[in-house]
């Protein structure tokens, strides 16, 4: 990354600080306002001290895929994108009665090479047990609408039809589901196919992250390009000693 020019007025450019925060410009930082410059510098100490050993910067930079279990490891073709977040350091916000502690007082996205091959089956980890109970579905109803099923089960029901579209869409739920976890056991001898179970991100857990991704098996979201901008985003970030 290009060194900013020092500017005179703010006592952060120059420093590491202004290195982790990786705003890249001046006009584009979101602290360059703040006239508490030494509470952002003990805030990012802190958050030095809750990074995994190494640091994250390492999870994106290097070239090789960070989910590949196997002895020849597949080549970055993009990223794995986890978007996790601490209580530290404690923040007050304002809400309706009063003052209260914030429950996110840092959110970063971490951000690991992946291959095509891994990117490929997490994807399908994620959108089978939704894909297959839709087609499960449009068939199902396509067969119930056919004359010759739906007027046998007129006979017995007027409901009858519909049951039998939901019993079959509710077997399309159960078999998406048991499909994707048989093939995540499969898949668990050449990757890593929970991001929780990464080295780096179980030593974030352990520290107090938590992942924000919502309503996702995977909690992944995946990107051709780097996010290169804010914290938890500049080239070779390390832990404090």
């Amino acid at each position: 990354m290009e060194k900013l020019p020092v500017n005179p007025n703010c006592e952060l450019s120059g420093t590491k600080y202004c290195a982790m925060l990786n705003m890249h410009t001046c006009a584009a930082c979101t602290v360059r306002d703040s006239e508490n410059k030494a509470e952002i510098k003990s805030d990012l100490d802190l958050y030095e001290t809750l990074l995994p050993e190494g640091g994250i910067a390492r999870l994106f930079e290097s070239k090789e895929c960070q989910f590949c279990k196997t002895p020849e490891k597949g080549k970055r073709r993009g990223y794995a994108i986890l978007d996790m977040a601490h209580p530290e350091p404690k923040r007050v916000q304002k809400w309706l009665f009063g003052k209260r502690t914030a429950r996110i007082g840092t959110m970063i996205p971490v951000q690991m090479s992946v291959c095509p091959k891994c990117r490929g089956r997490f994807l399908l980890m994620e959108y089978l047990p939704m894909v297959i109970p839709v087609l499960v579905g449009l068939v199902a109803l396509i067969v119930v609408s056919m004359d010759s099923v739906r007027i046998p089960l007129v006979d017995l029901s007027m409901f009858a039809p519909f049951g039998a579209w939901i019993v079959a869409t509710l077997l399309g739920v159960f078999a998406g589901k048991l499909i994707a976890n048989g093939l995540e056991r499969n898949w668990r001898k050449e990757m890593e196919t929970d991001v929780m179970r990464h080295p780096a991100i179980n030593e974030m857990l352990n520290k107090g992250w938590t992942p924000i991704t919502a309503n996702s098996r995977t909690k992944l979201l995946f990107s051709k390009s780097r996010l290169a901008k804010g914290l938890g985003t500049g080239d070779g970030e390390q832990p404090a000693e």
